[in-house]
């Protein structure tokens, strides 16, 4: 009797599992498509000293989540990079990280200029720390403990010897706590 039950559960799985496949005709959307208008990217461009650079945010299925500190008005805003052309070829590489650490006496809205904190820049595989020099980012949305869009506008850190020039707009995660 359990020899049977067994080859009974066994073809049951077997019908199961055939009757869950599809074909291709009958699909609801042509995702084969190269002329879909509507796809939309899953990453920004940042400039980064005049090079851009994917900058995997809110909208990647995988990423780095920026936070925020509501009790001490601090955090990192983290922008996980990658070579363009490798996103634009849909292979998605984190090959540098890059962090801006805020600290203030607000809490980050939208309106908000990074300038006004006291903030430092590091490059993970650097670990120089950078200082502000010049130029601006300005929080432009933010949903809070969701996301937050960022522009930067020739934004600038720097220790003498060493600077990164920020330009481009990204949506990046956000935890708040």
């Amino acid at each position: 009797m359990r020899k049977f039950y067994s080859i009974f559960a066994m073809f049951a799985m077997i019908v199961a599992a055939l009757s869950f496949t599809a074909c291709s005709s009958d699909d609801d959307n042509n995702s084969n498509n190269n002329n879909n208008k509507n796809v939309t990217q899953d990453y920004d461009v940042l400039q980064i000293n005049g090079v851009n650079y994917a900058c995997y945010g809110y909208r990647c299925a995988v990423t780095f989540s920026s936070n925020w500190n509501l009790s001490n008005h601090s955090g990192e805003i983290l922008l996980p990079c990658g070579k363009l052309s490798d996103a634009q070829k849909g292979e998605y590489d984190y090959d540098y990280m890059y962090t801006i650490t805020l600290e203030g006496n607000q809490d980050l809205q939208k309106g908000s200029k990074l300038e006004n904190f006291s903030s430092t820049f590091e490059y993970m595989g650097d670990w120089d720390t950078l200082d502000y020099e010049s130029g601006s980012a300005t929080i432009v949305e933010k949903e809070n403990d969701s996301y937050i869009t960022i522009r930067f506008d020739s934004f600038k850190f720097g220790n003498g010897s060493n600077f990164y020039t920020l330009n481009g707009t990204v949506q990046l995660d956000l935890d708040e706590d």
